[in-house]
């Protein structure tokens, strides 16, 4: 069974992908023309339900908390551990908002959706390449200065369930450029939905429990250290 949900999985989310290739043309138009919010939407909008509908058919539930916590008409930067591959797709679908995600450059060499990711305001680091990574962090501070929050999974690569990882510290660029705060996300469960190898699905409950922003100014070199394992430390606290 865990098997027939994965070939499922990705014959639904390929099928999904392709009925929409016809609107990347609109998103491309809007950005042609300058109106770059207006791509943003359109990707929202295309991504939300293919989000939500990717997390469905592994037959998992979710019980999200703390929505209230997210500021209103304000970018911020979402900081959450990373269990699972559902993680991306729980944060997009579930927490209503237009957001990009600093994440891998692994989704370049995904016809369609790397498109869409990138209207979205995804940008892809290369963490091998540090001047690439640089820029990735420049143009995700572009993204927050003009309104759209990012996402960020400070562990850098998934635990699969077992012990948070070290947060490294690159990301905090984003907060030290912009002043935006940080609003922590704590996911319980979701690397059951989706093994790590990406061969089996199982039904579970996921829990996704958003704690209040984090405000970030006044952080240097001094103290950044610190302040990450506070940041950690929340997130830890609901695990």
């Amino acid at each position: 069974m865990a098997r027939t949900r994965v070939i499922v999985w990705y014959a639904t989310a390929w099928s999904y992908l392709v009925l929409t290739y016809p609107m990347i043309l609109c998103a491309w138009l809007f950005c042609r023309f300058g109106r770059v919010d207006k791509s943003d939407s359109l990707a929202y909008t295309i991504m939300l339900p293919f989000s939500k509908l990717t997390f469905y058919i592994t037959g998992s539930r979710l019980n999200i908390t703390g929505l209230e916590n997210i500021p209103d008409n304000q970018a911020v930067v979402y900081v959450s551990n990373h269990q699972g591959h559902m993680d991306s797709m729980i944060l997009h679908g579930f927490i209503k908002r237009p957001k990009g995600f600093v994440t891998i450059t692994k989704f370049q060499r995904a016809p369609i959706l790397r498109t869409w990711m990138k209207y979205m305001g995804c940008v892809f680091m290369d963490k091998e390449n540090i001047r690439q990574s640089l820029g990735c962090i420049n143009q995700a501070a572009e993204n927050l200065k003009r309104g759209l929050s990012m996402v960020v999974f400070p562990e850098g690569k998934l635990n699969d369930g077992k012990e948070t990882l070290k947060f490294e510290t690159g990301w905090l660029r984003l907060v030290t450029k912009t002043g935006v705060p940080i609003v922590p996300i704590t996911l319980k469960g979701s690397y059951e939905a989706f093994t790590y190898n990406g061969k089996g699905m199982y039904p579970t409950k996921v829990e996704c429990i958003i704690s209040e922003p984090i405000e970030t100014h006044g952080i240097n070199k001094k103290n950044e250290n610190e302040f990450m394992q506070n940041l950690r430390d929340v997130i830890l606290a609901k695990l």
